[in-house]
């Protein structure tokens, strides 16, 4: 049986979620809406842009624009990004598992986190889906019912790698399991982590626990 692995970027591909939310926290507080990084992961990590500019909208009055700090964050990008999923791509590579990401980020965030890291070489362009491409982004389903249309494969027959609260929730709604991915530097704090144990979906700390999940889940799909 034919399988789909379905990525997210941000907290999970490469280690961004501790920058951006550093950038974000810097320039809101310089806006006049004081945000530690903490504090911005806790509130609004797995999100999009416009969800995030809704939320500050309605309690502060603050009208931001949506990519209001997109060029801060991929200037921090050149100097600060790591990958996070170098040997798992090499491994469901290998084996000619079929992937494809699914962000709430824009697009060329995206294309170029995955640049700098040297990850973009195991995934197709058109097979990097964002928000953009559906009505409403995570924690809703839409984004990973669209990404498995997409390419062809039924919610079943695919699995999500997420790290976030919203991406577990679009996952499940959508039907689709998912292994809750808490490597990246975001997500050390404990209450991060009982977040996303109440979920009560498999939950990996690092790349070879996701490899050794992934190769266990895939023989239950034989």
């Amino acid at each position: 049986m034919k399988k789909l692995i379905i990525f997210d970027c941000d907290g999970v591909l490469v280690d961004s979620e501790i920058i951006a939310n550093r950038i974000d926290a810097e320039l809101l507080t310089q806006h006049g809406y004081p945000l530690t990084t903490e504090e911005c992961i806790k509130r609004f990590t797995g999100m999009n842009d416009q969800s995030v500019k809704k939320i500050i909208l309605e309690e502060s009055g603050l009208n931001i624009s949506e990519n209001f700090s997109e060029s801060a964050i991929l200037q921090a990008f050149e100097n600060e990004l790591t990958p996070l999923m170098l040997p798992v791509l090499h491994a469901v590579s290998e084996h000619n598992i079929e992937r494809c990401v699914a962000s709430n980020s824009l697009k060329k965030r995206v294309i170029r986190a995955l640049e700098l890291t040297e990850q973009i070489q195991f995934f197709k362009k058109e097979h990097i889906f964002t928000s953009a491409q559906v009505q409403r982004g995570k924690p809703a389903p839409d984004l990973f019912l669209f990404a498995a249309d997409q390419m062809g494969y039924a919610p079943k027959n695919c699995l999500v790698i997420e790290d976030s609260v919203a991406g577990i929730q679009a996952a499940c709604e959508a039907g689709i399991d998912v292994i809750a991915f808490l490597g990246g530097g975001h997500a050390g704090f404990e209450w991060y982590k009982e977040r996303i144990k109440i979920y009560n979906v498999p939950i990996a700390h690092n790349a070879t626990e996701i490899e050794t999940m992934i190769k266990e889940y895939m023989k239950t799909m034989i």
